[in-house]
């Protein structure tokens, strides 16, 4: 009987101080289990605990030629012994050499912030080759919303990218669309879909098809070149390395979209925007006008895509394009009080989004935009449809952006479904995305309507740190709000919500100052901040 108390006693002791560490989610080169990886790959794992603030102290990673021998004594491939620090995305191989066609098992144990160990991972594999196989990408996400009208479109989308990774997996190198296409997609890809394999891989199609004058193709395999297409040789990369955290393909391919961008030039000297490689006008705006834009949205990417390329020598040609481009927009596009003289929603999102507008003009088109839609509604094709909820809801209309979604006809509503709207659900509804590549800091940032259009939404994503999840509801009568979240252990966060002028905010029923891993960083204009360290929160404000 002393025993069995004494027992208890330890075992209720160790939890109380929290489990160790839990490694799961191993992959190589952002994959599961792939097969065609090169011979110095890469290693990820993400972790799992229930202690707030955890983090990984050090890891250890053995690697051996079978699952027998992936012991300490036995591991013939790599064993690392205990290495300290909290590297766990993209770790270099540092094993033995390895050969075309070999097949590699691993894991990995971890120690916490307490220096405890972890047990070992389940074990992972991949198999060196030239050529990676693309395998059938998982699902990394869920949403679900009060609003019949917002699962609807989330469900036609997900089938959507579903539909054109599962074609492009199958070897149909044109099944994701062309460029713009894809550039439209890239953020919902890799929000839902384990599909940095395959954005990687499309990449690589596109850089194998550059023209001699240094245009990408419309997409793999076609004969032409396009503006929008063909600048998605960069844009898609922008996307791909700050939510997979992966730098690699950014230094890898800088000549590649730096040459294009030069080219661009080249053909275009005065930088007025052309019709180049058979545009047409498109959603009531001329082809010159989009093709501007994207040269500056081009030109402001390559900019932030010049510090993980290690290039930020050469980020001063790209600063000299814009201030360029800005100009010679202004020049051709706005009138003098700063309004667009085209009348097309879609040239007024595209114009907000590209960095061609000084801040006076964003104001005036930006209100010239809302009077559109409060009028007509969601009148946009595909390009206007992928950027015009965003903007309206950076620019605090969400409670528009939500209505503007709601009367969609369905030709409207196949726009949205085929250009993106998961992405936007999971950005700004649920209010998950990353300030760090990667995810290693998250922030969560709900754009909650003030209206009744919306009362709760539930959300996941598992990122290459970790899972993230969200729930927030509104709960009568008096104006409060929940909101629950997990952020990956290792991670940090910032959370920012709503908060009235007379509301207090507790988390798990404690005051923010006594709630552990969590501070107010600040409160101003109806929002209130807060930095979390990882784990799970519940918080409610009234």
């Amino acid at each position: 009987m002393k025993q069995a108390f004494l027992t208890a006693l330890v075992c209720s002791t160790i939890c109380s101080l929290g489990a160790p560490l839990e490694v799961k989610g191993l992959r190589t080169e952002s994959a599961t289990n792939p097969i065609g990886v090169s011979n110095s790959p890469r290693l990820s794992w993400q972790l799992d605990s229930d202690e707030r603030g955890n983090f990984q102290r050090a890891y250890e990673i053995l690697a051996a030629t079978t699952q027998e021998k992936l012991d300490e004594e036995k591991a013939d491939l790599w064993a690392t012994k205990k290495q300290q620090g909290a590297a766990k995305l993209l770790v270099s191989w540092q094993g033995k050499p390895l050969k075309k066609g070999q097949k590699v098992h691993w894991k990995v144990r971890v120690w916490d912030k307490q220096d405890r160990p972890s047990g070992w991972s389940k074990i992972a594999t991949f198999v060196v080759g030239e050529q990676a196989k693309l395998l059938k990408p998982g699902r990394i996400s869920g949403f679900e919303s009060s609003s019949e009208k917002l699962n609807q479109l989330y469900r036609q989308s997900i089938a959507n990218l579903e539909k054109r990774l599962d074609a492009f997996t199958e070897g149909d190198v044109a099944a994701l669309g062309d460029g713009s296409a894809v550039h439209r997609s890239a953020r919902a890809f890799l929000y839902h879909f384990d599909s940095v394999p395959h954005l990687t891989e499309w990449l690589r199609l596109m850089d194998s098809e550059i023209t001699k004058d240094n245009f990408f193709p419309i997409y793999p395999g076609a004969q032409t070149t396009a503006p929008v297409s063909s600048d998605s040789g960069v844009l898609v990369t922008h996307p791909l390395w700050w939510m997979s955290g992966d730098a690699q393909p950014t230094r890898s391919r800088w000549d590649a979209y730096e040459g294009h961008i030069i080219a661009r030039e080249a053909q275009d000297t005065l930088l007025k925007g052309t019709k180049w490689g058979g545009i047409a006008d498109s959603e009531d705006v001329a082809a010159e006008f989009i093709d501007l834009c994207y040269l500056g949205f081009s030109c402001r990417l390559i900019l932030e895509l010049a510090l993980p390329a290690v290039q930020p020598q050469k980020a001063i040609r790209f600063q000299v394009y814009a201030s360029r481009i800005r100009k010679s927009f202004e020049r051709q596009f706005v009138n003098k009080d700063g309004s667009l003289k085209s009348k097309s929603q879609t040239g007024h999102v595209l114009a907000l989004r590209s960095a061609v507008l000084n801040p006076e003009q964003k104001a005036k088109v930006l209100a010239d935009l809302i009077a559109l839609v409060t009028k007509n509604g969601s009148k946009v094709g595909p390009i206007g449809a992928h950027f015009l909820p965003g903007v309206l809801s950076l620019t605090g209309n969400q409670d528009l952006a939500l209505k503007s979604l709601t009367s969609l006809n369905a030709e409207e509503q196949k726009n949205y479904t085929e250009s993106g709207i998961a992405e936007w659900l999971m950005t700004f509804v649920a209010g998950i995305d990353t300030i760090a590549p990667g995810f290693n800091q998250v922030i969560i940032s709900p754009r909650i309507p003030s209206n009744d259009s919306l009362s709760w939404v539930r959300a996941y994503h598992d990122s290459p740190t970790g899972q993230i999840s969200v729930y927030w509801k509104k709960l009568a009568p008096d104006s409060a709000l929940k909101a629950e979240v997990m952020i990956p252990t290792g991670a940090l966060s910032r959370v920012i919500l709503p908060i009235g002028k007379n509301q207090k905010i507790t988390e798990s029923g404690n005051e923010i100052a006594d709630a552990k891993g969590v501070e107010i960083i600040e409160r101003k204009n109806g929002k209130v901040s807060l930095i979390t360290q990882s784990g799970k929160y519940s918080f409610l404000i009234k």
